[in-house]
Order: structure tokens, then C-alpha cells, then sequence
């Protein structure tokens, strides 16, 4: 941890401080609903003291006009952050379950990207992340404002709000004061009063689409400018002649981080005739999957990131079941501490059901016969 580490406070305008109104809310590990620690739990007064540091950063210091200053510091920030991957990756594992096994994707990859040059348009820019990508996309977008010249109020997914914290812990021993200030918060309106702040001039949204279309409609009435990303199903098209590989591959890939990522292959279409082939093909691959410990390097699998997670998944398996679809294999939470599903196959649904068109978000594989000329065929 870095020398802020212990503090219980949110780094805003180069310090931590403590909530407006003290409170708190507790952060639990996924794997066995237990707590770990507590998190500060800011308020609309925090948001506008946020935005405030990041708004005198921006008009009243160098930092957006002083190219050298700036590449010097995002330079030494990045350096910092990759230093502190394996923390961080166990950080990830133990709130939100993400296998140290995946840190490449969700860490490595973006910590490297933040040198890349992107020229955009500089300003306050209020980022909102997802709790299935823990530190990916706030280091991404991190990355992105602060090279243009612009500063940052960052908001985590609650499930997600450690990781944030410590990456802001990290800023503080580096940034200038108010360049990157971090918001963590269970109060959904939030989000909101960020986006409603004339001192704020973009928003970079990631995460569901009904919090998604909200964020959507205030941006377009203040004028803001916006980077929303609220996911979407994911399906792939396998043919006769890639057919095993295809499934296996799409089963893996559903597998992994218990199928909490944007846009995965959760569906698999197939020549009609070969639908059950399909199914066998997927539940031996996904028979082969262990749920694990996040924290064990040989897990791919781990839990789902919360109870509401994980009970969102097995209203979507029972839902399935009522569209006629076929449990071939798990399709339950097992019987233990955390917030677990077994890795499940679905033979049997339409093209036209929920599950195929919308995301899941847990460790569930859909196998669809191709017997509709309309079958949607993006590719994830």
C-alpha cells in the first residue's frame, strides 16, 4: 500500500479527507461474504468538493498547458501503479473476486496503454466505472484524461471501491494536488450530481444500461460531452467446420472471472442439426472448470462479485427455464460461504430469448440452433 494506505479517507485535492457526514459502508470478499474492511461512503457535498479540486486543477495550475510537466507525471504515476500490480491485483481478488490468474487483462494491459498519446479535448471529467472491471477501465480513462491535459473525479463501482481508492493513494504521492480525486460512494445520486455539475465537462460513463440511459438524458440536457459504454450481449456464430472449436473457446471465455465481463461470447449459434453436438461439446469444456479462490493462481473462476450478482444470474437460469430452454449442466449457486454459481450450459432457447439478447453477466453458457434467418451474428 502506499503511505496513504491506512487512511479511511477520500483522496480529494491532493489529501484525504473524511466524508462530509463520517459514514461508512463495508466492503465484503466475494469468496465468503465476509468483511473486510470499510470503505468511506461519500455524499453530493463530497461530489461537489470533488469537482471543485478537479475544476481549480484544471483552470488554475500548469497542468493542462505544461506538456513536459504533465508527460513527466502521468510518466512517474504509470511507473508507480505498475510497481504496485501484484497489490493491486490482490486488492482486485479479495473484493471483487477477480482471479489474480486474469491481472494481464484487467491490469497489466491497461497500466502499459497509459503512455499511448490520445489527443482529445482537455477538461473535468467525471469518471464512473463498473464493478466487473474493477481497475481496467479507470486506469484506461485515467490514462486518457490526464495525457490530454484534463483532470479527473473518479467513481467506482461500490463493489469495486478498494481498488479506486488505492489507485487515487498512489496519485497522491505523485499528481499535482486536485488532478485525480476519488469518490466512493453508495448513493446512486451521485453519479447523478456529477453529471448535473456545470464545473464538469465530460462524462465518461461504464457500466448498466438503466443507470446508463439516466447519466444519458441530464449529459444531453447540460451540454456535456459523453463517453457512455453500457455493454451489450455478446454472440458468436459457429459452422460446421469450426463448430468444436468455436464452443469450447466461447465456453472458456464465459468461464473466466465467472462470465463478469462486457459484450463475452455468452451465446453460441449452430447449424440446427447440430445443436446437441454443440451442447455435449459445451458441458465437457465447462465440466472441466473448477470454481476456485480468486487469490490461487491456478483459478480462472472465481465468485460473482456480490449477492445481488449472483442473484441476478440465477433469475436469468430460471427464467430460461420458463422459455423453454434446457439446463444441460450447473445452473445453481452451490452450498457454500460467498457468492457463487456453478458454470452453466443452456441448450434449446430461441434466438428471441432474454438471455440470448441481453447480458447475463455470470458463468453461463447459451447454445442457439440456427434455424431463424434473423439470428443476430455480431461477433464479441
Amino acid at each position: 500500500m502506499s503511505r496513504h494506505a491506512r487512511s479511511r479517507g477520500l483522496p480529494i485535492d491532493g489529501a484525504e479527507r473524511p466524508t462530509a457526514d463520517g459514514w461508512t459502508f463495508p466492503a465484503h470478499d466475494p469468496a465468503t461474504g465476509e468483511t473486510l474492511w470499510d470503505v468511506p461512503d461519500g455524499g453530493v457535498p463530497d461530489a461537489h468538493a470533488a469537482v471543485a479540486a478537479a475544476r481549480r486543477a484544471f483552470d488554475g495550475t500548469q497542468w493542462s498547458t505544461d506538456d513536459a510537466l504533465r508527460t513527466e507525471a502521468v510518466l512517474r504515476f504509470q511507473a508507480a501503479v505498475a510497481e504496485r500490480c501484484d497489490d493491486l491485483a490482490a486488492l482486485m481478488a479479495a473484493e471483487t473476486g477477480v482471479p489474480v490468474a486474469l491481472r494481464a487483462q484487467h491490469l497489466d494491459a491497461p497500466v502499459a496503454a497509459m503512455r499511448d498519446d490520445r489527443q482529445q479535448e482537455p477538461g473535468v471529467t467525471a469518471v464512473i466505472t463498473p464493478a466487473t472491471s474493477p481497475l481496467a477501465v479507470a486506469v484506461e480513462e485515467v490514462g486518457r484524461v490526464l495525457l490530454a491535459g484534463g483532470t479527473v473525479v473518479l467513481k467506482p463501482a461500490v463493489e469495486a471501491a478498494g481498488a479506486a481508492l488505492e489507485l487515487g493513494r498512489i496519485g497522491l504521492d505523485i499528481l499535482p494536488r486536485g488532478v485525480l480525486n476519488v469518490l466512493t460512494t453508495r448513493d446512486v445520486d451521485v453519479a447523478i450530481a456529477l453529471t448535473l455539475d456545470d464545473r464538469v465537462d465530460e462524462v465518461s460513463f461504464r457500466g448498466s444500461a438503466v443507470a446508463g440511459e439516466r447519466v444519458r438524458a441530464v449529459a444531453g440536457r447540460t451540454g456535456k460531452r459523453l463517453r457512455l459504454d453500457t455493454g451489450g450481449a455478446g454472440t458468436v456464430r459457429a459452422t460446421d467446420e469450426d463448430l468444436p472449436v468455436v464452443v469450447a473457446a466461447a465456453a472458456r471465455t464465459v468461464a473466466a472471472n465467472a462470465g463478469q465481463a462486457c459484450r463475452l461470447p455468452a451465446s453460441v449459434v449452430v447449424p440446427a442439426d447440430r445443436h446437441d453436438e454443440a451442447v455435449r461439446v459445451a458441458v465437457e469444456t465447462m465440466s472441466e472448470v473448477v470454481p476456485g479462490d480468486p487469490r490461487d493462481p491456478a483459478t480462472l473462476c472465481g465468485p460473482l462479485r456480490s449477492a445481488v450478482a449472483r442473484d441476478r444470474v440465477r433469475r436469468y437460469v430460471d427464467l430460461a427455464r420458463t422459455e423453454g430452454g434446457v439446463v444441460e449442466l450447473g445452473g445453481d449457486a452451490p452450498d457454500r460461504d460467498g457468492w457463487w454459481f456453478a458454470p452453466t450450459v443452456i441448450g434449446g432457447l430461441s434466438p428471441r430469448s432474454r438471455l440470448v439478447r441481453e447480458e447475463v453477466l455470470g458463468p453461463v453458457l447459451m447454445v442457439v440452433a440456427d434455424d431463424q434467418p434473423d439470428v443476430p451474428s455480431a461477433r464479441a
